[in-house]
């Protein structure tokens, strides 16, 4: 996945400190934030909102990768990484962001060697994502792998709990058509697992809907 919780699982002192150093940005519902191919010269916190990750094709069309909320860092490999940017990243809707630039991190890592660490194993976790994400595509029918997906936007809940995305939304998660997605989400509400809303789906058993994935 392109982002991640690196900032949230900081101490909370820390965490406090790092933020208060950021700058604060807004975005606007479909603004771009970062383009494919930008030099990386930092990484942003999302503090309020959601951001959608993919790439834009030479159609104009946006190819999702993944849909982050409030709590999830993105854009630390390119910048850690000293290489531009491989992907897009579009406000989802009206968000307010953290920027977090060399001199913030710099300052951080020089004050709890532990964020070194951290860093570090966020990485680990993002290379093995994408190799997840190739498994599913080849293995997972298609409601299991919006099953997944679903999964992963509500972070892998027990319990029940509500994902804000429209169907357009999760096919191209998924990759698959409006048709195919509505067919993948038939399925899944026949089962006691999901219940589609405007805008939004309904979680009923998460635990339900991980054994759906692995079953």
């Amino acid at each position: 996945m392109a982002g991640t919780g690196f900032v949230t699982a900081l101490p909370e002192t820390v965490r406090r400190d790092l933020l208060a150093r950021g700058q604060a940005r807004v975005f606007g519902k479909g603004q771009i934030i970062q383009q494919r191919g930008d030099i990386a010269k930092e990484f942003w916190y999302i503090n309020s909102g959601s951001v959608q990750i993919g790439r834009y094709g030479i159609d104009g069309r946006l190819t999702l990768f993944a849909m982050l909320s409030a709590g999830d860092t993105f854009g630390e490999l390119a910048f850690m990484g000293e290489f531009p940017r491989t992907v897009d990243a579009i406000a989802g809707n009206d968000c307010t962001l953290i920027r977090i630039g060399d001199s913030e991190l710099q300052s951080l890592m020089e004050s709890d060697p532990a964020v070194t660490r951290l860093l570090l194993k966020t990485m680990a976790l993002t290379v093995q994502e994408s190799f997840n994400l190739i498994e599913y595509s080849r293995n997972l029918s298609v409601p299991q792998r919006l099953a997944q997906a679903l999964l992963q936007l509500c972070g892998d809940q027990e319990g029940g709990a509500e994902v804000l995305a429209t169907q357009q939304d999760l096919a191209d998660l998924v990759g698959v058509s409006r048709v195919s997605l509505g067919k993948a989400m038939t399925k899944l509400q026949s089962s006691g697992l999901i219940e589609p809303g405007y805008g939004s789906v309904t979680i009923r058993d998460g635990l339900a809907l991980q054994e759906f994935v692995t079953g």
